[in-house]
């Protein structure tokens, strides 16, 4: 990644959510496909002999073909996950204005920490990552209902720090399929100025779904200044059914 979009990049991991900065960098098994992580909170004794296992959540991530012929794919550990949630505590650092949007943008942050099973991958091609993640056991109820309602509550807001100047994010629901115990969509561009004194519009698209005790997070950023060689909507819909689907004929 060009040092111009350090800073953007680095603003949005604390926005967004915890897997953005996890989806700079991981483990990636020769030719392509990802050593999926999975990480659990749980101990080895947890769980008694007699009763059956929950299947291992990385099996549920959507295959490295999914993602294009000329994406690369890889894992996300738990130590990224970790520095991502750091990042993200910096966020609240931000002033917002509105402050009435204050909880519009930490509503997009689900704390890793939380819960109890969490397994993580990321696809890049070009100057385009979409990161992948699925978290089980923890607080599902809000995430959902906080992207849903984002547009509605919080159509634009500016936010000041030492460290980014002033930059102006817009929030915009677009459909979504009915998946789960609940979907939504969600497009929001940041707009701030690059350390060259150039401007810097990044497009994100995050989409999350609700299954059962399991929360399917799906993000993806684009940094390069082509607007038609942006993510589609549309298609980004259609890998959110798949990434779905797949972890629903997984995990079950």
């Amino acid at each position: 990644m060009s040092s111009a979009y350090r800073l953007p990049w680095r603003l949005l991991a604390g926005l967004a959510s915890t897997v953005l900065l996890a989806g700079c960098g991981g483990d990636e098994e020769p030719g392509g496909s990802p050593a999926a992580t999975s990480t659990s909170t749980a101990t080895a004794t947890s769980t008694p002999a007699d009763e059956p296992r929950e299947p291992d959540l990385a099996s549920g991530l959507l295959p490295a073909e999914a993602f294009g012929p000329e994406a690369t794919v890889v894992a996300v550990s738990p130590e990224q996950l970790e520095q991502g949630a750091g990042l993200a505590a910096e966020a609240e650092e931000l002033q917002i204005t509105p402050e009435s949007c204050r909880a519009t943008v930490d509503g997009m942050q689900p704390d890793i920490y939380d819960f109890e099973d969490i397994a993580a991958q990321t696809a890049t091609t070009g100057a385009s990552s979409t990161v992948e993640m699925l978290m089980r056991g923890g607080p599902l109820e809000d995430t959902v209902a906080q992207l849903a309602e984002a547009a509605e509550r919080c159509p634009t807001a500016q936010m000041t720090s030492p460290e980014i100047g002033q930059a102006t994010v817009t929030f915009e629901n677009l459909p979504v399929e009915d998946l789960g115990d609940g979907a939504a969509l969600l497009r929001y561009t940041t707009s701030l100025s690059a350390p060259d004194g150039s401007q810097v519009s990044l497009p994100t698209l995050i989409g999350a779904v609700e299954d059962g005790d399991r929360l399917l997070l799906l993000v993806n950023i684009d940094a390069g200044q082509d607007p038609a060689a942006a993510t589609d909507p549309a298609a980004f819909a259609d890998l959110l059914e798949q990434a779905y689907e797949a972890q629903a004929d997984a995990l079950g």
